[in-house]
């Protein structure tokens, strides 16, 4: 399916705020998180249902997180829609996602975590780049990072290709290579949750990004085994690993390992290179990924991923 790459973010544009997932811990948090908008000149819209209880670990029921999910898209007076949390949900909603409405009106989608679900269905059925990153009641919360927030801005904004990622501190080469492919990946244990389903998009010629949290060794290792026999007949054209965010004292009888161990075991994830160390996912320092841009994976020079192309219009 053809690349469909929504409109630039512009000064002074509506950011609609949505909540596909759970609901807000604190909302104090979407508060600081929404005044942070402001005060860059943004217009902000609350979905209507965005701060909704439901069912102990929902924001709302299924039915009312899809119609902000619609609404969003359908208002022409939104330009973006940043999700506020991750947590649990997304999945429930596939079933009534209209991805017809959301191809007739592309806009910028941002959210990480659980949002993984419904940008790579999105991917899938529409073609629509959507943005894994920084999210209102977590990032824009408590003082954003100064170089996740420049690079934020700069993919929701600039129209010429976004070019090498520059971080502060080197990746780990685990197998050499140069490889291109398109753009896509997320929460490693929600992306293998949609393995042989309709929603994920075809990972051959793909550059696979991948990151989680909280999940003990053992369970990263029984993911990227699943995830290897899967891809056997569309494996990625090279794998990129951010962050895992382990806890420090890992609970349960089962012993701990070094998750880079792991990854160091699991070749049979890509054709080509392997590198990790990206500043990705659960944390406060992190690139903001455009799912379903070209991006090129090197091994070289201890190892750089370059988008291509830009992910907006």
């Amino acid at each position: 399916m053809k690349m469909l790459r929504p409109a630039a973010l512009s000064n002074h544009a509506t950011i609609g705020i949505i909540s596909p997932s759970s609901p807000q811990r604190d909302t104090a948090r979407l508060d600081r998180g929404v005044r942070y908008l402001e005060s860059l000149g943004y217009h902000v819209k609350l979905g209507r249902h965005a701060l909704e209880r439901h069912a102990g670990y929902l924001a709302g029921t299924d039915e009312q997180r899809a119609a902000d999910l619609h609404d969003m898209f359908a208002d022409p007076q939104v330009s973006a829609i940043f999700c506020a949390r991750g947590g649990y949900g997304c999945a429930r909603l596939l079933q009534h996602v209209d991805f017809s409405l959301i191809r007739r009106n592309p806009k910028i989608l941002v959210g990480f975590s659980d949002v993984t679900v419904l940008q790579l269905a999105i991917l899938k059925r529409t073609g629509l780049v959507t943005f894994s990153g920084a999210m209102p009641s977590v990032d824009m919360a408590d003082g954003f990072h100064p170089l996740a927030e420049e690079q934020f801005w700069r993919v929701l904004t600039s129209k010429r290709a976004l070019g090498v990622l520059k971080q502060p501190y080197p990746m780990n080469v685990i197998r050499r290579g140069d490889a291109q492919g398109t753009l896509v990946g997320g929460n490693l244990s929600v992306l293998v949750s949609l393995l042989g389903t309709r929603y994920l998009p075809n990972l051959t010629q793909s550059i696979l990004a991948l990151e989680d949290i909280g999940e003990a060794t053992y369970r990263i290792d029984r993911m990227l085994v699943h995830l290897g026999m899967s891809a056997q007949k569309t494996q990625p054209s090279g794998v990129v690993y951010g962050s895992w965010s382990q806890p420090e004292s890992p609970s349960g009888t089962t012993p701990h390992r070094e998750v880079h161990d792991v990854l160091a075991e699991r070749l049979d994830v890509a054709s080509g290179p392997i590198v990790s160390g990206l500043m990705y996912g659960h944390q406060a320092e992190k690139f903001t990924l455009p799912l379903g841009v070209m991006a090129r994976l090197r091994s070289a020079g201890g190892g750089s991923l370059s988008l291509l192309e830009a992910a907006v219009q």
